[in-house]
């Protein structure tokens, strides 16, 4: 008998008092084995309520990351299946990758309540302390791999609307890969490729995003933000791990699906910066203009006096002039 057996008991009477005797008797154990497996329970951030006479009915998960709390409230079909938590790892997305070297499946995900040595776009370091949600998944979709730029795009969009299901909070996108409020660093997306040729072989996308920390844990040079300072209060992060999940389940079938044109279409309506001056930088120049949205292919527009430039991801970064943001991407 272990935990999951239980709480997989007390979810199919939700709301309802079940009897120890009940629980007990499913799970041939004894009354007091249940008993020190609710009290376990407790201990990891389970509200469990017990009435004498009544039994035991679950109240509310963990706010911090937990498998079975994520299984539960989870509704993809391929994405977090199976679903991998650490307490500390030095990159979610190193281990996804040599997930993938011993034949990891697609929708295969890590996730690590601290990672150590995480890592963001340009290869520059990316604070991931316990009270974020830090999470890699592994893709293998029916794409080009002229077409991984626009996944990742893409998967904003689900980062986007995951928290803004799980909290209200409506957050922009920066191109690329970044997510924003108000100019400040909210979460961020890494995507890895591995390919050959023009074929797509499987990609392993890192998530991280600012939950229950505030701003000033983070050091003074990054422009951070959290969702704690923004709502006050600390979220349930298996939930908004649990939407991210099925948003970006959704953005890679449709990308699959339709190809890019509507989602671009979504991106540009949450983008950070579209009609503004900005500059952008590629190693050591720097291009003034106004920013443009992005082309078909996923690329950077900016309107500068000799005409419209485009911008490949991998190249640049995107900076207001006046510094609204300058942190690493």
């Amino acid at each position: 008998m272990g935990r999951k057996e239980i709480l997989d008991i007390l979810a199919e009477w939700p709301g309802e008092f079940v009897s120890g005797e009940r629980i007990s008797k499913s799970l041939h154990a004894t009354r007091a084995a249940v008993w020190k497996q609710i009290q376990a329970l407790k201990a990891s951030g389970y509200e469990i309520e017990g009435v004498t006479k009544s039994g035991y009915r679950l109240l509310s998960t963990p706010l911090d990351p937990d498998e079975w709390a994520i299984a539960h409230e989870l509704r993809s079909k391929t994405l977090g299946h199976p679903l991998y938590l650490f307490d500390e790892l030095s990159s979610t997305n190193d281990w996804a990758h040599d997930a993938v070297k011993q034949g990891a499946d697609h929708g295969l995900t890590v996730m690590a309540r601290r990672q150590v040595k995480g890592r963001g776009r340009l290869g520059r370091y990316f604070e991931s302390p316990a009270g974020g949600l830090w999470f890699s998944v592994v893709l293998k979709p029916k794409l080009s791999l002229a077409d991984a730029a626009k996944l990742t795009l893409s998967a904003s969009l689900a980062v986007v609307d995951g928290i803004r299901a799980a909290c209200g909070v409506a957050a922009r996108i920066k191109w690329p890969n970044d997510i924003v409020y108000r100019g400040r660093k909210l979460a961020g997306i890494l995507g890895e490729v591995s390919g050959e040729w023009t074929t797509l072989q499987s990609i392993v996308l890192g998530i991280g995003i600012n939950c229950n920390l505030r701003k000033d844990q983070f050091p003074q040079d990054i422009p951070a933000e959290t969702l704690l300072d923004l709502t006050g209060t600390r979220l349930n992060l298996n939930i908004l791990a649990a939407r991210v999940l099925e948003s970006l389940e959704y953005e890679v079938e449709t990308l699959e699906r339709e190809g890019f044109a509507s989602a671009r279409e979504r991106w540009l309506a949450n983008a950070w910066g579209v009609g503004d001056e900005v500059l952008v930088r590629r190693g050591a120049e720097v291009f003034a203009g106004r920013f443009q949205g992005i082309s078909a292919e996923g690329e950077l527009l900016l309107q500068s006096l000799g005409g419209v430039m485009s911008f490949s991801a991998g190249e640049v970064q995107l900076r207001a002039p006046a510094g609204e943001y300058s942190g690493s991407d």
